[in-house]
């Protein structure tokens, strides 16, 4: 069995950060819906993402209103980071597939299929087994601020490598890419987080404030967290949900888990059984937000049919 290290208050931090984790993937659920829709509404034609488009969205009430509730998904995100471990935080983000498909029934008035009810399932349970895995990290720390700062630059670098890769690709490849890399900047975004509330904790606002390793994390907070929303609105904009969520939902906890364990050391079991078990579970999860997020099958967010 995992054991929880000696002088950790495990069960007090995950008392609160799991529930807030909860709570944020409400919110960012129940605002992505309307987002996705605005962002399809006010977009260029041919599926075009350009600064004029999203330049009308902030514009619109109805999205300026949903984007507000992404301030209240995060504040609660933040109360989760600052309670318990990125590896059991992060994870927690794809819980938001189960309230879209809710809330987009509630708007649309489709009743959910037999698969949307499968692909719920896929997600919680491959959700549940892997935080079932992981146990109670063991505490972890903050590297140098060079370590973070290295690390911010690699992902935020290889992100617009990997969007510039694209570039005049079919619009389903870019909204699933864009989707990615978003998910990838925001997973790297709650492990700058996480140091940023570990200074705070051990040293106060000078620890913060008047050192580069606190600095460094909060610069790299604004960086990926500002870059992170702009892209999502692109990849919103260019493709459908089950192109963009699947993949931002992928990469964001796999990215945070990843940096957890090898910047902030926040250990958890890695056997050979572990990390098949794990493979299987991201692979559910996976699966089960294709399904979830598929305007065909059963939608979260269904497109309008095409004027023939």
């Amino acid at each position: 069995m995992y054991s929880v290290p000696r002088g950790y208050p495990a069960e007090v931090s995950l008392a609160v950060a799991i529930p807030c984790g909860i709570g944020s993937a409400a919110v960012y659920g129940t605002s992505i819906v309307f987002q996705h829709r605005m962002a399809q509404e006010h977009s260029d034609e041919g599926d075009q993402a350009s600064a004029a488009g999203l330049l009308r969205l902030v514009r619109n009430p109805m999205w300026l209103l949903a984007v507000g509730g992404d301030v209240i998904g995060f504040v609660l995100q933040i109360a989760a980071l600052a309670t318990g471990p990125v590896v059991v935080v992060q994870p927690l983000v794809v819980l938001m597939l189960p309230v879209a498909l809710a809330v987009s029934s509630l708007l649309h008035g489709h009743r959910p299929r037999i698969g949307d009810y499968l692909g719920v399932l896929a997600v919680l349970g491959g959700l549940g087994v892997f935080l079932a895995l992981i146990g109670v990290p063991a505490p972890g720390h903050v590297p140098r601020s060079r370590v973070l700062g290295s690390a911010v630059i690699i992902v935020f670098l290889a992100g617009v490598a990997a969007c510039a890769l694209v570039t005049g690709r079919r619009a389903v490849v870019r909204g699933a890419v864009y989707g990615g890399v978003a998910g990838a900047f925001f997973g790297a975004h709650a492990v700058m987080v996480d140091a940023v509330f570990s200074r705070l904790g051990k040293g106060g606002l000078h620890a913060l404030f008047g050192t580069p390793r606190g600095l460094v994390p909060l610069a790299g907070i604004v960086l990926l967290g500002i870059s992170g929303i702009v892209l999502t609105q692109m990849s919103f904009q260019v493709g459908t949900l089950h192109a963009t969520l699947p993949t931002n939902l992928a990469f964001d906890p796999f990215i945070g888990v990843l940096l957890g364990a090898l910047l902030l050391r926040e250990h958890f079991p890695l056997s050979t059984g572990h990390c098949v078990v794990y493979g299987f579970c991201v692979l559910a999860v996976v699966l089960g937000a294709v399904r979830l997020a598929d305007p065909t099958a059963g939608p979260i967010d269904p497109d309008p049919p095409v004027a023939g």
